[in-house]
C-alpha cells in the first residue's frame, strides 16, 4: 500500500497535468479573434490564387484548342476547296488529304464534316485523361504520386478548355443545316440525307472515340498504378511527392509565353503575308477564351435541376446557346450583313473562337456515356438527353 505522502505526491502530479492540459492562461479573445480573421483570409486568399489559376489554365488551352481545330480542320479538307484554300506552309501537304467537306462545294461526302475529326480526338483525349473512375489519378501515364497529380488546374485546363475547345458542337449543327437548307452550295442543292448521316456519324464516331480513350487510360494506369486493379498491392504512398512552391507557377507562365508567341505569329502572318485566315486565328484565339470560361461556369448547373437531377443542364444550355450564335452568325455572313472582307473574317473569328469553344462534343459525349452505364441498360436517359441536344441545337 502507498503511504499518505506518496498519495499527496501522486495527486500533486496528477493535478499538474491536468493544469497544463487544461491551459490555465488561455489567449485574450482579441487575439483568438485575429487568429480566426487571419485564417478566413488565408483562406479567402488560396481560393482567389486558385481561381485565377483555373482561369489562366483554361485560357491557355482554350487558344490551344482553337488553333488544334482550326489546323485539324484544314489538314483532313478544309483546303480541297480551290475557292477557300489558304496558301501557306501547310497547303503543299493539306490539299491532297480530302476526307472532309465543308458540304457547300462540287465534293460529295458532306456527312463526313469538317469538325468531325477535331470532335474525334478531343473525344478520345477527354476519354484518356476521365478514365473508368474518378478516383483514378488525373494523369494515367504518371506514377499515383506524382506532384502533377495534385494539379487541379492543369487537370481543368486539359479536360475542360483543350478538349472543350477542339471539339465543337455549334460549327458541326451549323454546316448540318446549311446542307439541309442547300442555299449555300449552287452545286449540289439541298443534302438532307447526307445532313442527317453527318448528325449520327458525328455521333457514333466520338462515343468509340470516347470509349478508346478510356480502354487506353485504363492500360497505361494498370502499367503505373497497378494496385488500382489488384487488391492484393496497397499504395506505395500516401500522399503526392513534395513540390516546391515553384513547380504550380512554372508550368503556366511557361505556356502563357508560349501562347504570346504563338499569336504573335499570326499577326505576323496577317501582318507581313497579307492572308486573312491568320487574322481570324489571332481574334478567335483571343476570343476562345471567354467562351470556354462561359461554359465552365454553366457546367456549374448540371444536377441542379430539381425535377430532372441527372440532367447535365449547364453542358445543354452551352451547346443550344453556342450553336443559335453560330447559325446567326453563319447567316449574317452569308446574308453579306456585314460587308468587306474584315467584317466577315471576324464573324468567322467569333465563330470558330467563342462560339465554338462554347459549345463542346467532348462534354456532351462524356455525359451521354456516363449517363448509360451508370443506369440499367433499358433506362431511357442517355437516350433522352443525347437526341434533345441535339434536336434543341
Amino acid at each position: 500500500m502507498m503511504s499518505a505522502q506518496e498519495e499527496n505526491a501522486n495527486e500533486t502530479q496528477e493535478l499538474h497535468i491536468r493544469n497544463s492540459v487544461e491551459d490555465p492562461h488561455p489567449p485574450p479573445e482579441d487575439v483568438v479573434d485575429h487568429q480566426q480573421e487571419q485564417k478566413i483570409h488565408n483562406n479567402k486568399t488560396s481560393i482567389f490564387c486558385s481561381s485565377w489559376i483555373h482561369i489562366i489554365y483554361i485560357s491557355i488551352f482554350s487558344v490551344i484548342g482553337v488553333t488544334s481545330r482550326a489546323f485539324i480542320g484544314r489538314l483532313f479538307g478544309g483546303d480541297c476547296d480551290p475557292h477557300h484554300a489558304v496558301k501557306d506552309w501547310l497547303h503543299p501537304l493539306s490539299h491532297r488529304i480530302c476526307v472532309t467537306t465543308n458540304g457547300q462545294t462540287e465534293q460529295y461526302g458532306g456527312a463526313l464534316f469538317i469538325d468531325l475529326p477535331d470532335n474525334m480526338f478531343g473525344s478520345f483525349i477527354i476519354g484518356f485523361f476521365t478514365g473508368h473512375s474518378s478516383e483514378w489519378p488525373a494523369i494515367p501515364f504518371l506514377k499515383h504520386d506524382h506532384p502533377l497529380q495534385g494539379d487541379q488546374g492543369l487537370h481543368l485546363g486539359i479536360r475542360t478548355a483543350l478538349c472543350g475547345s477542339l471539339t465543337t458542337f455549334s460549327s458541326w449543327n451549323s454546316q448540318m443545316v446549311l446542307m439541309m437548307d442547300g442555299t449555300a452550295n449552287p452545286y449540289l442543292g439541298t443534302q438532307v440525307v447526307s445532313a442527317l448521316f453527318g448528325f449520327v456519324i458525328g455521333l457514333q464516331v466520338s462515343i468509340v472515340s470516347f470509349r478508346a480513350g478510356r480502354t487506353l487510360s485504363a492500360w497505361f494506369q494498370n502499367r503505373n498504378n497497378p494496385h488500382l486493379f489488384d487488391s492484393n498491392l496497397t499504395r506505395t504512398a500516401s500522399e503526392l511527392r513534395a513540390c516546391n512552391n515553384h513547380c504550380y507557377w512554372l508550368s503556366p507562365v511557361a505556356l502563357v509565353l508560349s501562347i504570346f508567341v504563338l499569336i504573335a505569329l499570326y499577326i505576323w502572318g496577317d501582318v507581313y503575308w497579307g492572308i486573312s485566315y491568320y487574322r481570324e486565328l489571332w481574334i478567335a484565339c483571343l476570343m476562345s477564351p471567354f467562351g470556354t470560361i462561359a461554359r465552365w461556369k454553366l457546367s456549374t448547373l448540371n444536377g441542379k435541376w430539381s425535377k430532372y437531377p441527372w440532367f447535365p443542364l449547364g453542358t445543354w444550355l452551352a451547346n443550344f446557346t453556342g450553336s443559335i450564335l453560330s447559325a446567326a452568325l453563319t447567316a449574317i455572313a452569308y446574308l453579306n450583313i456585314v460587308n468587306g472582307e474584315g467584317g466577315t473574317t471576324v464573324l468567322a473569328a467569333i465563330s470558330l473562337g467563342f462560339a465554338g469553344s462554347l459549345s463542346t462534343v467532348s462534354t456532351y459525349v462524356k455525359e451521354t456515356v456516363e449517363l448509360s452505364d451508370k443506369n440499367p441498360f433499358h433506362d431511357r436517359k442517355a437516350f433522352v438527353y443525347s437526341p434533345l441536344v441535339r434536336y434543341a441545337a
